[in-house]
């Protein structure tokens, strides 16, 4: 009896850190399991959108959609408490008809932002509609701040008297605030801001497969390195942890 016993012990250990370890991404899970998240107290989704749309001739077109899923899971990871809804992969970037923005370039996806709203708002809502108590909305690609945070206060209004709250988490603005503040004191001419935080996140996931090296400029190339991608991409993490919590305690 005491052999079956440990046995079974081993086994519950064994389930309950499998359990403990599983994705915090919703498309990785089954429905049972987020359920059984629901249930156990992870009552807060994080919606991230990313974008689509042209780098020059150095960046991967991907970059917001291939950072986005590592800061939302790094995210639902910090707060314990969070689940990750599929990250949106496109965003407005330009009118299509007219060749506008980053339209004017190859590989861009653009949408407008009344249908970037549309999306993001159901997704908002679906997860509401489920059991989820907080939704998150966050952001990669900076010309949708505006329109998403919005979105967010509509919604917040709507569903608080319901019992559930909608939070704009400002990664991007804070997060961009401390890395223009590093590359000021390196002295990175403005125009390069951009290009190096793009470079040097990416090197942070993969140093080789979505940067081309030696297309970037000079300016760019001395300062990019996985190093300052990681500490771009903590920045990021820090400034929407902070904001969600400091929102979800009021």
């Amino acid at each position: 009896m005491r052999k079956i016993a440990c046995l079974l012990a081993l086994m519950f250990l064994s389930t309950t850190a499998a359990a403990q370890t599983r994705s915090v991404m919703i498309e990785d899970l089954t429905t049972n399991e987020v359920q059984a998240a629901l249930d156990a107290g992870k009552t807060t989704a994080i919606y991230y959108a990313g974008g689509t749309h042209q780098s020059g001739p150095a960046i991967a077109l991907g970059k917001h959609n291939f950072i986005a899923p590592l800061l939302a899971r790094r995210i639902a990871e910090e707060l314990g408490n969070a689940l990750v809804l599929p990250i949106n992969p496109y965003a407005p970037a330009g009118d299509y008809v007219r060749k506008t923005g980053h339209m004017r370039f190859a590989g861009t996806v653009s949408i407008t932002e009344a249908t970037f709203i549309a999306v993001s708002k159901d997704v908002v809502s679906s997860a509401l509609a489920e059991g989820f108590k907080h939704v998150v909305v966050v952001n990669e690609h900076g010309g949708s701040q505006a329109a998403l945070k919005k979105m967010a206060e509509d919604l917040d209004a709507e569903w608080a008297p319901k019992g559930a709250r909608v939070f704009f988490a400002p990664a991007y603005d804070e997060g961009e605030k401390a890395f223009i503040e590093y590359l000021t004191k390196l002295n990175v001419a403005s125009e390069f801001h951009t290009p190096v935080d793009d470079a040097a996140e990416l090197m942070a996931l993969d140093a080789a497969k979505w940067v081309r090296a030696d297309k970037l400029p000079p300016e760019v190339a001395r300062v990019a390195t996985p190093a300052v991608g990681r500490t771009f991409i903590d920045n990021k993490i820090n400034a929407a942890v902070t904001s969600i919590r400091a929102q979800m305690a009021k």
